[in-house]
């Protein structure tokens, strides 16, 4: 759920960028600006699986069934969540990556996309 959430976010943020450029400078610009942020989402992706697979192994975390239920709850919906039997397995690299990645985009779009106002001389 979690993942589904994120990529949808980068998606909209994909056309607010492209629309805003269209607007500004045009469509040449527009479309540059859409592949900057396509190569920047699967660069930053792939060194940031790196870095979190180097903390989170791929196969997860085995445990318990939790008794509280509220807790189990948010476990399922979180997506980080398998069950077989009475052993859970947590599996959050994948997200935990993406919203790495998210944070990381997030810093450097504010700088990037930023409004600078032109002042001319007279």
């Amino acid at each position: 759920m979690i993942i589904a959430v994120i990529y949808f976010l980068h998606a909209i943020f994909a056309v607010y960028a492209f629309a805003r450029s269209y607007q500004q400078d045009g469509w040449l610009q527009a479309f540059l600006n859409l592949g900057f942020i396509i190569t920047i989402f699967a660069v930053s992706l792939t060194v940031c699986e790196l870095v979190v697979g180097l903390f989170i192994p791929d196969a997860g975390y085995r445990m318990a069934i939790p008794s509280n239920q509220v807790l189990l709850f948010f476990l399922k919906i979180s997506g980080f969540y398998s069950q077989s039997g009475t052993v859970i397995t947590l599996t959050p690299k994948d997200s935990i990556t993406l919203i790495f990645v998210t944070m990381l985009e997030t810093m450097f779009y504010r700088f990037y996309f930023k409004n600078t106002k032109v002042v001319k001389a007279v």
